[in-house]
């Protein structure tokens, strides 16, 4: 009886726990960056790309030879950027409203609440 009553209250126990850590997946929102970057020089290629919220990288990948890049991380609220380490930007076209180049050139500054945008083309100077 008492074996019982210990395995059935472990049973009762492991459900509320593992019920109450569950995560809501209607409040997990993510970032989600692509588009292309025209460089002329090939260390481009070794540096890495950011998405940044409040001085902390959210995501960081390395653009393919193309120039090509994703990035994705997660997202609540709040501007972002797309920031390269040694690299100034030029220029760049998307279709997203909203976005400009940081004051340094290093990033670009992406308004409170996209989540998705696709640059065409980034120029780096």
């Amino acid at each position: 009886m008492k074996f019982t009553f210990k395995i059935l209250s472990v049973f009762c126990l492991m459900s509320i726990l593992l019920t109450q850590c569950k995560d809501d997946d209607t409040n997990i929102f993510r970032a989600y960056v692509e588009g292309k970057f025209t460089y002329s020089d090939g260390v481009f290629l070794e540096n890495p790309i950011h998405l940044v919220v409040d001085n902390k990288i959210i995501a960081e990948t390395y653009p393919k030879e193309s120039g090509s890049f994703v990035l994705a991380g997660p997202y609540s609220k709040g501007a972002y950027k797309l920031q390269l380490k040694n690299f100034k930007i030029k220029s760049f076209s998307t279709e997203t409203a909203g976005c400009k180049i940081s004051a340094d050139s290093l990033s670009i500054e992406i308004p409170d609440g996209v989540t998705y945008v696709i640059f065409n083309d980034i120029t780096l100077k």
